[in-house]
């Protein structure tokens, strides 16, 4: 079965109807969300009900768990992500942030399990970008397989018994039967690795191959919501960058 996995839609609209649009076309059997459906962007309360609508498995994203709990929690993060946080719990209902609050850290399927960020439950929201990080994953990671978004950049991790972790950006790859393997999806909504355009990864469990899809989609269009929204400046230029 093809499965899709994508993840940091961030409430851009744009960017996920597009990459939904392009896995429509390629006939994908199943889609799952690594979460970070909202934050960000200016439409969270479309981007929830799409991924509702459609009944896509996804797992709690930080933005998620922040946007759903606001009971005056403290959270590490920059000025402009707390700002988009108090305008997105504005713009939702309770159903919404009830949805947000249901998602789950870690889903798990026959060949694979999800998770937004890494394995590790302490501390929380780590980024699996360098050996340390992916290290402490494979400690906690169960099975030989696993996806996750968080770092906005497609990576391929993999561990073989008596050597140290690699890491590289994320290409076509046939996955290894023996090694285990973390494989980063990018971001629908905020690519960071200097491509603008949403980016997806594609899992055939027939030959056990990951694929990257890269999809363009209305910048200017998602740019502009953000604009009309009074979201910090920042925020919109970036999409345009892959920053």
């Amino acid at each position: 079965m093809l499965t899709a996995l994508f993840g940091d839609i961030h409430a851009n609209y744009e960017a996920l109807t597009a990459v939904l649009q392009a896995l429509s076309d390629l006939s994908v059997g199943r889609l799952c969300c690594t979460g970070d459906v909202v934050g960000y962007g200016a439409s969270p309360r479309e981007c929830i009900e799409l991924i509702q609508g459609l009944k896509i498995v996804c797992v709690r994203g930080n933005h998620d768990d922040y946007t759903g709990h606001s009971d005056g929690r403290e959270w590490r993060i920059r000025p402009e992500a707390r700002e988009a946080i108090a305008w997105t719990r504005s713009q939702l209902g309770s159903d919404h942030v009830a949805w947000l609050r249901s998602l789950p850290y870690v889903h798990r399927e026959d060949d694979f399990s999800i998770v937004h960020a890494s394995h590790v439950y302490t501390p929380q929201w780590p980024y699996i970008m360098n050996e340390r990080a992916a290290i402490q994953n494979f400690l906690f990671q169960p099975g030989h397989l696993s996806f996750c978004g968080h770092s906005h950049v497609p990576i391929y991790v993999v561990h073989r018994a008596g050597h140290r972790p690699e890491l590289e950006l994320l290409r076509n790859v046939l996955l290894p039967r023996r090694h285990r393997v973390a494989i980063g999806v990018g971001a629908v909504g905020q690519p960071r690795d200097n491509d603008a355009r949403a980016c997806a990864v594609l899992y055939d469990s027939a030959v056990r191959s990951v694929r990257v899809l890269r999809v363009p989609y209305d910048i200017a269009g998602a740019q502009r919501r953000i604009r009309l929204a009074g979201l910090p400046e920042d925020l919109a230029d970036r999409l345009a960058l892959g920053q």
